[in-house]
């Protein structure tokens, strides 16, 4: 059970990297547009910082998800530390950002997601999962068989869920009272 705990945690984590990461790529603006909002950024700073948060989500996404798939415990625990360190930083940045200045967009994963409470959650959940799957990497990768698929699979449902949980709960349209 353990090994499909940290499978699946690190499936959901690579998943949501690497959608974060592609999400950026096709709407390049977005990032840089909140971080311009945000005001943590110097100006001419923006650019560069979207850029290299956006190289750094691909990267530790790309090394997670492989690691697992290629039964790399080592790598899986350096990529899954370093995606937990990531994910801490997004929220604490999140919680920051929603002190000074709530209603600016989040420039998560290139949708125009208000920063809310929810979106700093789901970067403290990515960390918490993160450190699961870096805690369980050697038992992560041992899975084998029927294992694997329930991994997988796991892992795709677990990362829609967690990437539209933003999004839906800040829609006025899709809440209970709208």
């Amino acid at each position: 059970m353990a090994e499909m705990l940290a499978g699946v945690s690190a499936g959901t984590v690579a998943l949501i990297l690497l959608a974060g990461f592609a999400g950026h790529l096709l709407h390049p603006r977005v990032l840089p547009g909140a971080l311009a909002a945000h005001r943590t950024v110097p100006g001419p700073l923006v650019w560069p910082a979207a850029i290299a948060v956006g190289a750094l989500e691909g990267m530790l996404g790309a090394v997670t998800g492989y690691a697992l798939l290629a039964g790399r415990p080592r790598a899986l625990e350096l990529g899954a530390t370093g995606s937990g360190l990531l994910f801490a930083a997004y929220a604490i940045y999140g919680l920051y950002i929603l002190r000074t200045r709530p209603s600016v967009p989040c420039g998560c994963a290139a949708d125009d997601t208000p920063m809310t409470g929810w979106v700093a959650g789901r970067a403290a959940a990515l960390a918490l999962a993160s450190v699961t799957a870096s805690a369980g990497a050697g038992s992560a990768v041992a899975s084998h068989g029927v294992h694997v698929t329930i991994v997988g699979l796991s892992s795709v449902v677990f990362a829609a869920l967690l990437w539209s949980l933003p999004p839906a709960l800040s829609d006025p349209e899709r809440s209970p009272a709208g």
